[in-house]
């Protein structure tokens, strides 16, 4: 989907948890809730740029 924070980027929604997203954070993947703007920048990633 259009990425969270950058619509011209990615973000990665659970098809099982639909309010949580792949999140990046101190080198690690997580799937977790987005509420804030620093959510919504980590659960915003660049796909084949």
């Amino acid at each position: 989907m259009a990425g969270l924070a950058d619509a011209s980027w990615s973000s990665f929604r659970s098809h099982n948890y639909p309010t949580r997203y792949i999140r990046h954070s101190d080198y690690a993947l997580r799937v977790d809730p987005v509420s804030t703007t620093t959510d919504r920048a980590d659960a915003t990633f660049s796909v084949g740029h």
